[in-house]
């Protein structure tokens, strides 16, 4: 330890005399001047010398000197011993030796390794953590790759001697283990567990499927089958959902290695959260049938949406866009003119109104009334519409104009638009459609709407909207101001001999605009289906009259199991709203209900979710002490068998690259920040004070 001064080094004589010049006015002129001094001679040159000192060590902390400290710091090689605790090994026939003798084993050797070594203790399945406990072998996957890439990030530039790796070599997530190899500079050790043995089996290897389908449509299934030594036997492949057999189909095993892929389709007929059952019966003489049966969640939406396209005269635009909205096969179009429409706008998802309301008198409606139901509309505006009463409908888009007429507006894509995504391609195209037949006039838009195309009239960008959608509080709004869709239509076929990127446009337009808001006062958000290993987590909104978030009250979650009876729950409250985790939970089918009491009512909202049963563990039970061998010979390790774990302490300990470290650490720090130079002042002056006080001074 040193100290390091910026001042040079006879400012200290500076402090010094500073202090014997305070000790000197005190003691001697002042006392001798007042001729009353008790003290003796020699007493007051002790007195003079603690003041002395005691101003001194404070004139010197002014100078603000630092002190300088060189620390040398040694480190033992690390040695990690990452242990497997997926659930395959629990599966294995050596599962009783793992779950005790191999523990105790373990236990040995880290104690024996301690002695020269840092030893630090990691298990790693589906993720990697640290691990006081030991090993339960109940993780339900494992991924080797991710343990050898946190292990490089946690254990950069430290002095790791050896990295052990206790495992199976079964990986059914993450990469190839021995491509991640190469981020480490220091050997892998390995520990085969497990067992090698073929047995006779038969698997359902892998599904191939979507999360979502729609109410009415097919959707596909590619299961893969595998069977070992089991040839000449026929496996019965199934699949059922609710209690129906949907599809059943046997498969003759025709090699000892086998393995075939059948490509499935079923129809979505019920709405909901399903779980489907894959799985093959079982064969004579399989080990286990724990990897027989996958269930594979699917969630069946009905995305059936009715759309009425009311017109106030015939148009050829009409049929432009009922061609477009047929062609989506979850929407169905009725076409009306305004005159003969008398159903419950309620009944349809979204109103098309061509040209309303309109100049003509016998042709109009009241389109004010129908948008009282709240049902979201699209407006086409053309000629024959009356902006007046446009403006009054208040929807979003105002237009004011005292000149009957139209503009050729040619389409121009706003790339800041955000409501929802047109593909590259398809905005290009309609980039290059003709013009429109605009109504001429100052445009205005409300606050929530955003300009999808805006009007190109002869060379000049207008900034006035051509096409654009308004999201308010009660419902949503779109606008085409422009007639001659049809020539938007006959254009993309005679460019492309398609009427894709029309039909795309249409169909964005709807989706976004046919979505009511939501304007319940209460309600959850929460995933539908969630992974095995995943939390499940709710969120919850509450909102007063005004639509403002509350979380005064409680809310409390009720979940339920195929009919069991409901678990309560009490959500934490967030910044604006409530949360609740519930950690993991086991595969299957919940259905929940969550409730709460707010100025005098009762509200609620009901749901359900699905937690996967990926059994990704039991698919394969084969140790692969193959890839352990190749792990550890690419890094410079060496494979030992879990039986065998004591011959790996003298393996580590006969390297000679694994030696402990000594580091050099130099730190600055203020003098001031030391505690015993203030102890030292405050004794000084103490001292002095208590020689004043007994001898009758001061």
């Amino acid at each position: 330890m040193s100290l390091i001064l910026d001042y040079p080094w006879y400012f200290i004589l500076f402090c010094l005399l500073l202090g014997a010049a305070y000790a000197f006015a005190l003691y001697w002129l002042r006392l001798r001047r007042k001729d009353e001094t008790s003290l003796s001679r020699r007493l007051s040159i002790i007195l003079s010398l603690l003041r002395t000192l005691s101003v001194a060590a404070i004139a010197f902390l002014l100078l603000a000197p630092l002190v300088k400290r060189d620390i040398n710091r040694k480190e033992k090689p690390i040695i990690i011993i990452a242990q497997d605790n997926s659930k395959s090994l629990d599966y294995c026939p050596d599962s009783a030796f793992h779950h005790n003798d191999y523990l105790n084993q373990l236990d040995k050797l880290s104690s024996n390794l301690s002695a020269d070594f840092d030893v630090q203790h990691l298990i790693f399945g589906s993720e990697t953590r640290t691990s006081e406990d030991g090993a339960s072998f109940t993780d339900p996957s494992t991924d080797i790759s991710q343990l050898l890439s946190d292990v490089a990030d946690r254990y950069y530039h430290r002095n790791v001697g050896a990295l052990i790796v206790a495992s199976d070599g079964i990986y059914n997530t993450g990469s190839n283990p021995l491509s991640s190899a190469s981020e480490l500079s220091f050997p892998v050790y390995t520990v085969a567990m497990g067992d090698t043995t073929i047995h006779c089996d038969a698997s359902v290897a892998n599904v191939r499927f979507n999360r979502i389908a729609y109410l009415g449509n097919s959707f596909p299934l590619d299961i893969t089958v595998n069977a070992n030594r089991l040839k000449g036997e026929t496996a019965m492949l199934s699949v059922s959902c609710d209690g129906r057999k949907l599809f059943s189909k046997p498969i003759t095993i025709n090699d000892s290695r086998f393995s075939t892929t059948e490509s499935i389709t079923l129809d979505a007929d019920r709405a909901g959260l399903h779980n489907y059952i894959v799985e093959i019966a079982p064969l004579r003489g399989e080990k286990s049938t724990r990897n027989n049966r996958r269930v594979i969640p699917i969630e069946v939406i009905d995305g059936h949406q009715k759309i009425a396209i009311i017109a106030a005269v015939p148009h050829p635009d009409i049929a432009a866009l009922r061609s477009a909205v047929d062609n989506n096969r979850n929407f169905e179009a009725e076409v009306f003119l305004a005159k003969d429409f008398s159903k419950n706008p309620r009944d349809y998802n979204l109103l098309i109104f061509h040209q309303l309301p309109t100049k003509v008198a016998e042709s109009n409606i009241d389109v004010a009334a129908l948008l009282k139901s709240g049902t979201p509309a699209l407006f086409v505006l053309g000629s024959q519409t009356d902006l007046a009463r446009l403006n009054n409908l208040h929807t979003g888009l105002e237009i004011y104009s005292r000149i009957d007429r139209q503009n050729e507006a040619a389409p121009i894509l706003n790339k800041n638009f955000t409501y929802f995504t047109l593909p590259d391609e398809t905005a290009q195209r309609i980039s290059q459609f003709p013009p429109l037949s605009s109504p001429f006039g100052e445009y205005k838009l409300g606050t929530n709407a955003q300009t999808l195309f805006s009007s190109r009239i002869g060379s000049v960008n207008s900034g006035l909207p051509l096409i654009a959608v308004t999201q308010q509080s009660s419902s949503r709004y779109a606008f085409i101001a422009g007639e001659g869709l049809w020539r938007w239509r006959l254009a993309d076929y005679q460019a492309n001999s398609t009427n894709s990127n029309f039909n795309t446009l249409v169909d964005k337009i709807i989706v976004f605009t046919a979505l009511r808001a939501n304007n319940e006062k209460f309600h959850i958000d929460a995933k539908n289906i969630f992974g095995q290993t995943e939390a499940v987590v709710f969120d919850a909104q509450l909102y007063n009259d005004s639509y403002e978030p509350v979380n005064i009250p409680d809310v409390e979650l009720t979940i339920r199991q195929n009919g069991e009876q409901g678990k309560k729950y009490s959500f934490n409250r967030s910044a604006t709203g409530y949360t609740l985790n519930l950690g993991i939970l086991p595969p299957g089918a919940y259905t929940y209900s969550a409730s709460t009491h707010f100025n005098g009512k009762t509200l609620s909202a009901n749901g359900s979710f699905l937690v996967e049963d990926l059994q990704l563990e039991a698919l394969n039970t084969v140790a692969d002490h193959s890839l352990l061998a190749t792990l550890a010979s690419s890094t410079g390790g060496s494979m030992v068998s879990s039986h065998q774990l004591d011959q790996l302490a003298s393996m580590l300990r006969e390297r000679d690259d694994m030696k402990t470290l000594v580091f050099s650490e130099t730190s600055y720090s203020d003098m001031l920040n030391l505690p015993l130079i203030f102890v030292l002042i405050i004794l000084l002056l103490t001292a002095e004070w208590i020689t004043r006080k007994y001898n009758g001074e001061i």
